[in-house]
């Protein structure tokens, strides 16, 4: 069975050599931008709007001006929620569309030891638009699954609700959530074993995202489950180090270190050791696989386009 172990030190050595044998801080700045565009799929950061002191807010005190005025301005408000849904989506669309550019620049990047920007930007348009056409699929699959289970559970519950057996209700429905928490937990592993070897199958074999998953699943899955399992469970480990370690030099650096693309030069080390370390595992499973070679490697060809 492949080591995961020798992943981690292999992958370590990898980012040594890519981004300190030599230092060029012109590679690094060009090679965090290409993680920052492929962090952008991350999702919106959030926030909290804080309560005034002296006021609970659960009150419904400074809501009880406002919803006479939403009932009389219902249309308006349906429809300034409308728009709101749309730019979100929209904004949100063309976020992930540049996160999927950006994991096949950096993974370029990467493979070929090399900061560049323009040349990947438009080799890898067409791969980086077929990843987010499948992952808006796999997205939609997930919602549909969602709100099937929710119509389940609605079906179920509104009988006992209309009986007042309403004590009795937490049951059906704690049975309904399980499946449902591993249906959508199942949607998210998927989603991740795409991430971490999905995109390097596409970016070796010059496939799209659908014929990727299935040559993991023919030529790397089988009797390799069990270090797959483990490179996730090292995988966690490593992540709570790593967004320790991260925490700390944003600390450290007067929270500089926390800015939007700084941070993505900053911890730039981690991306690629993480990148590494799943591209290792794959030569490990099958040599035909290999990325990661000292020499210059082999140039895919056949997945430009020119914008």
């Amino acid at each position: 069975m492949p080591s995961v172990s020798r992943s981690v030190s292999a992958a370590y050595g990898h980012m040594v050599r890519i981004l300190f044998s030599p230092f060029e801080m012109s590679k690094w700045f060009i090679m965090g931008f290409c993680a920052f565009l492929a962090g952008l799929g991350g999702g919106f950061g959030g926030f909290s709007v804080p309560t005034p002191p002296g006021r609970s807010s659960s009150g419904d005190e400074p809501f009880s001006g406002a919803l006479p005025w939403v009932r009389e301005h219902l249309a308006l408000v349906l429809v300034i929620a409308i728009v709101v849904v749309v730019l979100v989506s929209v904004i949100g669309l063309v976020l992930a569309w540049q996160a999927a550019r950006g994991e096949f620049m950096l993974l370029d990047g990467i493979v070929r030891n090399r900061g560049e920007i323009e040349e990947p930007w438009k080799q890898f348009r067409k791969p980086a638009n077929r990843l987010l056409l499948f992952r808006i699929g796999v997205a939609v699959f997930a919602l549909l699954f969602l709100l099937v289970m929710v119509a389940i559970g609605a079906v179920v519950a509104l009988p006992m609700i209309r009986q007042g057996a309403t004590d009795e209700l937490w049951k059906p429905l704690l049975l309904l959530a399980l499946p449902t928490g591993l249906g959508l937990a199942l949607f998210g592993i998927f989603l991740m074993v795409l991430k971490d070897f999905g995109v390097p199958i596409m970016y070796r074999a010059e496939v799209g995202p659908g014929e990727a998953m299935a040559l993991f699943r023919r030529e790397l899955l089988p009797g390799n489950a069990g270090a797959f399992v483990l490179f996730y469970v090292m995988k966690l480990l490593l992540g709570i180090v790593a967004a320790i370690l991260i925490i700390l030099a944003g600390c450290l650096t007067c929270c500089l270190g926390f800015l939007p693309y700084l941070s993505s030069v900053l911890t730039l080390p981690v991306t690629v050791f993480f990148r590494c370390y799943a591209l290792d595992l794959m030569a490990q499973v099958d040599p035909k696989w290999e990325l990661l070679r000292v020499g210059p490697p082999s140039v895919p060809t056949g997945v430009g386009g020119e914008d």
